[in-house]
């Protein structure tokens, strides 16, 4: 089983020293890219990202620095955000980590799938920013490359990203595929509604969980319960897993 979930905004080098990074499987890709984003100033950045110019003008910096040649920082213990906070990888033993780098997969607009150690650079990119490159949006660059190196082994596959990435593997399923969405869920007013906020934290948690506990099939997914969810079968199918927090929870 494979599981992928999105990056987060922000990184920053880790605290943990002594864990080497391993290299990107899209290298060739992430040159080309960031030769692109290296040709824009900082204020054309500031439009095609969406971003203020304080975060603008920090990603053109780390553009201008970007440079493959260096090793970068393993991804897991670099990226800071919601889900990654829930997900804690600096309290992984060695064996969490080698688990994790076999069974998860991080997508990134600049850096295709990463696996949990592969080095990455600051840098500041979604899928649906108005970057383009040789006429393409992010999406029609990265084709089917990413579902290809999800699917190529034959696993089942578990979706813990958003919409936004998960978007970059979905079209591309074909018969035979199997692919599990886990969503997080609450009851307002008569209908089933997604926290943002709680999704992330429940999606690093479930990450954590199936690292934890070395689980390679989906089915033992359903056992999960992080900030009050909890599987309900009878909402759920095959293909989507959904977990409920119930009110009072």
């Amino acid at each position: 089983m494979l599981a992928f979930l999105s990056p987060a905004k922000n990184m920053r080098p880790p605290r943990q020293d002594g864990i080497p990074p391993t290299t990107p499987a899209f290298l060739p890709q992430v040159r080309q890219l960031a030769e692109q984003l290296k040709s824009l100033s900082a204020w054309q950045l500031e439009t095609l990202l969406h971003t203020s110019p304080e975060l603008a003008l920090r990603a053109f910096v780390h553009y201008q620095e970007f440079d493959t040649a260096h090793p970068g920082w393993p991804a897991l213990l670099s990226y800071r955000g919601l889900a990654y906070s829930a997900l804690s990888p600096e309290s992984f033993s060695e064996k969490d980590l080698a688990f994790a780098q076999q069974h998860v997969r991080i997508l990134s607009a600049l850096y295709g799938a990463l696996r949990p150690l592969d080095g990455i650079l600051p840098h500041r990119l979604e899928f649906q920013c108005g970057v383009r490159v040789d006429g393409k949006n992010l999406y029609a660059f990265w084709g089917d490359r990413l579902y290809r190196s999800l699917f190529s082994e034959g696993v089942p596959v578990v979706n813990l990203a958003s919409a936004e990435y998960a978007k970059a593997v979905v079209p591309h399923l074909r018969p035979g595929d199997r692919l599990v969405t886990c969503e997080f869920l609450q009851p307002v007013r008569g209908k089933f509604v997604t926290r943002p906020t709680e999704a992330k934290q429940c999606r690093g948690g479930m990450i954590r969980f199936l690292c934890k506990n070395r689980l390679n099939r989906p089915e033992q997914l359903q056992a999960f319960e992080g900030n009050g969810y909890c599987f309900r079968a009878d909402l759920s199918d095959e293909t989507r897993y959904r977990f409920v927090k119930e009110a009072g929870r």
